[in-house]
């Protein structure tokens, strides 16, 4: 007899093992297994800045995954630098990172399995059956948190349509540094160039958005290689080079399908704004949880539904506001960005990139209107 599960998660990133460790800290008694088509530890590209805010949704000590903390952004836009200093973040190497989390996960007892592709997910009956390369697996409840290049929630139809940025990032390893974080808007006009600092290098990147005809035509490689040069970095080695898109927040959608759920980047939990995805990753996974053990606990997976309720509630509603800012810095980008470039402004930024305050909260009906005006005039 194939053993039942009380959920399988598809995917070991941190909206997976978030999910994992608050349904286990929620109910210890709750049989959950971990798949991952990788094995951990695994390189992910990423810039790797992550908000304290993070520590809120998970209940064990984070500094052991922590490479470095930043306490300096630096935003760089026509030509002029503007520093913040107010808010610090925390810096991670994303295989070492979240290999921790998987850590704590498995010290809570959910059963992992790596090296697994997850090939359908058959619903036709109450408890799904999940099709694996190594066999099949039943669950009360299934959740894919596949991230932004997983295929599976795009097959069976769930994955929501969300805005895809294109993005190139090249791991510099060097003991030089000066330990600032870089936003750039002048090597890109339709998104931006970073620079993540890390104990043992830089994190090097470039992100535009790909738009119907432009699609395969971002020339990321091309703008990457000339930032990099500022920072003494004049070639980019292939096996450093990585590229990936980043599917960011695009407005409510449905992200419950009967005993099905998304979380992670696949359900669109990135910022459309700045293109955070960790903090919002780990937020969706705890978020998931709590609806989750409440339907285990009550036998209702009806209620299984209140998850969309709580993700637009906690994370989509704030995002509403990150994605008009960003729909006009990409439609404008010359006549909006004097708006940004300013120390109050960076701050206000920063401000929110800490989890320490919301968009909703910086950016009113008032500033909206002086977008739209600065747009048309």
């Amino acid at each position: 007899m194939t053993k039942l599960y009380d959920l399988i998660i598809i995917g070991a990133g941190p909206s997976g093992t978030s999910c994992a460790y608050n349904i286990k800290r929620l109910n210890p008694g709750a049989r959950v297994l971990l798949l991952d088509k990788a094995e951990f530890p695994r390189y992910k590209p990423c810039g790797g800045g992550v908000s304290p805010e993070v520590a809120n949704y998970l209940d064990f000590d984070l500094k052991p995954a922590i490479d470095s903390v930043c306490d300096t952004v630096v935003m760089v836009a026509n030509g002029q630098e503007i520093t913040a200093d107010k808010y610090p973040l925390w810096m991670v190497r994303r295989e070492k990172f979240d290999n921790y989390l998987l850590s704590k996960v498995k010290d809570k007892g959910v059963e992992f399995k790596h090296s697994v592709e997850v090939q359908d997910i058959i619903t036709t009956n109450e408890t799904p059956t999940v099709i694996t390369s190594i066999g099949e697996f039943q669950a009360k409840i299934v959740i894919i948190a596949e991230g932004g290049r997983g295929k599976l929630a795009k097959k069976l139809g769930y994955a929501a349509k969300n805005t895809i940025l294109a993005a190139m990032e090249y791991e510099h390893y060097t003991a030089e540094s000066d330990g600032k974080l870089y936003i750039d808007f002048d090597y890109n006009d339709s998104g931006y160039a970073w620079n993540f600092p890390k104990s043992d290098g830089l994190s090097l990147g470039i992100g535009g958005f790909v738009k119907g005809k432009e699609k395969g035509k971002v020339g990321l490689p091309h703008k990457l290689l000339n930032y990099t040069k500022q920072f003494s970095v004049n070639e980019l080695d292939k096996k450093n080079l990585h590229g990936h898109p980043i599917l960011l927040y695009s407005g409510r959608q449905k992200l419950v399908h009967n005993r099905v759920m998304l979380i992670g980047e696949i359900a669109g939990c990135v910022d459309p704004l700045t293109a955070e995805g960790i903090r919002p990753a780990i937020k969706s996974g705890f978020l998931a949880a709590k609806v989750i053990n409440y339907a285990l606990a009550k036998n209702d997976f009806k209620s299984l539904v209140n998850y969309d309720l709580a993700f637009h509630k906690e994370i989509g509603s704030d995002f509403y506001y990150a994605r008009i800012m960003s729909y006009f810095l990409n439609k404008n980008l010359k006549r909006v960005l004097p708006m940004l470039t300013s120390a109050r402004a960076v701050n206000a930024f920063m401000s929110v990139f800490s989890g320490k305050s919301t968009y909703h909260e910086k950016i009113n009906w008032r500033r909206i209107g002086k977008l739209i005006w600065k747009s048309i005039f």
